[in-house]
């Protein structure tokens, strides 16, 4: 379980920095896993959330489906959305944190939001990036800052 990707992903539903453009999701995962791990992962970074989820596929990173995700997890779906696939960032609470056109409202431009596992649907490939390091979570931690922290603890 990586709880500091969970934080980090709740922090990327509200915080300018993060990408809240629709059709955006690979874009706004990258986001999330660099504000924790900076560039350690770049190696897998591609144009899209399936080409991207295709190259973690081959990687030390990637989980069988059958053994289940759990929290931190990256959460891909390498067939549909528009060929691009998609991708969320299981958080805790059975949820996936995202930037998807299903958020998006008339007078609400944001696609970041939350959706239950259920309602995110079927995903093909999980990736379980490795516990952040102490100084990685420390660095997390300040950048957020206490109050910060407070808030999204309720999320």
């Amino acid at each position: 379980m990586n709880e500091t990707m969970s934080l980090s992903g709740k922090n990327a539903l509200t915080a300018p920095q993060f990408t809240s453009i629709p059709h955006e999701c690979q874009i706004w995962a990258r986001e999330v896993y660099e504000f924790v791990y900076a560039e350690q992962f770049e190696k897998y970074r591609r144009s899209s959330a399936r080409l991207t989820a295709l190259a973690f596929k081959k990687s030390p990173f990637y989980v069988p489906s059958l053994n289940g995700s759990t929290v931190g997890d990256l959460l891909y779906k390498t067939v549909g959305s528009g060929g691009d696939g998609h991708v969320g960032i299981r958080i805790n609470g059975n949820r996936v944190a995202e930037n998807s056109s299903v958020h998006v409202e008339d007078d609400n431009p944001d696609a970041r939001g939350i959706r239950t596992l259920k309602e995110f649907g079927n995903f093909d490939v999980i990736v379980r990036l490795p516990p952040p390091t102490p100084q990685q979570i420390t660095r997390v931690l300040q950048r957020l800052g206490a109050e910060r922290i407070e808030q999204l603890a309720r999320l």
